[in-house]
């Protein structure tokens, strides 16, 4: 049955061919689609390195000089925003409410701006690619920051408070370090500062690894500053991070709100919009969401529109072998046999597609096409096994529901009415 079957496939490979061609195209193109939800999905599952359940970010702004209620401080105007600034900072620390509160600058999580910076070590020539933040030592806690091994986060809150930075973990491996150091060999050596070279510091700890977003697939290194507060110069890009306690966060923005007028401005400085980190999240993450829906609905119709083109297909195939199917029945074959006879044609062609284009999608995946933003190393023979196992799962059942209704059409025709027609 099968080397019949086999013979009567390579007997009409002329027809046999354009449809495996199609099949290879298809498979490759399904593949695709495949692994870039696959990446996405994986990526979405991966730690970011925070916590933002029960946070929210508060952001500052200054009355217009124009403005009814405007003071002029003149020279002593850096110093009264400084002073106003700590002032509500402190009055939202009182709130019963609130279990912590940090200003931060680039170091708020879902914040996607490329603040990047080259890290120096002293005395060595690696040099490392950074995202430079600046944060107060409680930001720590209010975002849910992870110390890495051997740290504890009361001990990296010292380490703030002494002047000294934190970094992220990282392996010498990692495309953004140009040397041969890791993070835990910067504990003991001496960086120059990037914001002035001429001066050097020590990291004080290390965090774990900490995403931007939930969509990147690649941890990029950050380097935490500690913000001095003598010497801040309060502007709009630093935001006031506030953790809520859990049982009162369905209460809290009401009641913030209702007290931000008259508890939280001080001079010229007043709070201006308040949001959940959750709704900043879905703001971040809403473009790349839009996309894997459009890439799920090119899935759904490259799906549909190979069942249609295969049962199109293999209506016609079988309307040509009508008498050849009557005649198999006349010399007894059950319906079960012709209807496993057309099923193991579709899927024997699928088979001989499915190997070139299993050798396109193991390029695909080398190089790595997929990958948000670019990230290296992230191509696994589990990732390409698993994609390529469920392209081949869809592609079979595709073909098998492709052929199912003209074979079972074929297996209801009565032999000697085919075999009259003919």
């Amino acid at each position: 049955m099968k080397r019949k079957l086999l013979r009567q496939t390579l007997n009409e490979w002329r027809a046999n061919v354009w449809l495996i061609v199609e099949m290879i195209i298809v498979s490759a193109i399904v593949w695709y689609i495949n692994d870039y939800l696959y990446v996405h999905v994986a990526t979405r599952l991966e730690p970011t390195g925070f916590d933002t359940s029960h946070t929210y970010m508060a952001e500052f702004r200054y009355l217009p000089e124009g403005s009814r209620r405007y003071t002029d401080y003149g020279e002593a105007t850096t110093e009264r925003n400084r002073a106003d600034l700590l002032s509500i900072i402190e009055a939202i620390r009182q709130r019963p409410d609130v279990e912590e509160v940090s200003l931060s600058a680039n170091a708020e999580p879902y914040f996607q701006n490329f603040y990047g910076m080259g890290l120096n070590v002293a005395d060595d020539t690696t040099e490392i690619s950074i995202y430079y933040r600046q944060i107060t030592p409680e930001h720590l806690r209010t975002v849910g920051f992870q110390p890495a091994g051997g740290f504890t986060i009361g001990q990296l809150e010292e380490a703030l408070r002494q002047g000294k930075p934190l970094m992220t973990e990282f392996d010498k491996s990692s495309p953004h370090v140009s040397g041969h150091l890791s993070s835990t060999d910067l504990l003991n050596r001496r960086v120059k500062n990037p914001r002035d070279t001429s001066m050097t510091i020590t990291i004080g700890g290390l965090l774990k690894p900490v995403k931007r977003t939930n969509i990147e697939s690649e941890y990029f290194i950050s380097y935490f500053e500690p913000i001095d507060m003598d010497q801040l110069e309060p502007r709009p890009n630093y935001k006031i991070n506030i953790r809520v306690k859990p049982e009162a966060e369905s209460r809290f923005p009401d009641s913030f709100n209702a007290d931000r007028e008259r508890l939280y401005r001080r001079g010229n400085t007043y709070i201006s919009d308040i949001k959940p980190y959750s709704q900043i999240r879905d703001t971040a993450d809403s473009d790349n969401l839009v996309t894997i829906r459009k890439y799920v609905a090119v899935m759904v119709f490259m799906l549909v529109s190979v069942f249609l083109g295969l049962m199109g297909t293999f209506w016609f195939r079988t309307q040509q072998r009508t008498p050849e199917i009557a005649i198999r029945k006349v010399n007894g074959a059950t319906d079960r046999s012709v209807f496993g006879r057309l099923i193991s044609e579709g899927l024997l062609m699928l088979a001989v597609a499915t190997i070139p284009a299993l050798l396109i999608d193991w390029q695909l995946c080398h190089y790595e096409l997929n990958t948000v933003y670019g990230a290296q190393g992230y191509f696994s023979p589990g990732r390409f096994a698993l994609t390529a196992g469920a392209t081949a799962a869809l592609m079979a059942l595709m073909v098998a529901g492709g052929i199912w209704f003209p074979a079972y059409k074929a297996t209801r025709i009565e032999p000697a009415r085919a075999l009259a027609d003919e």
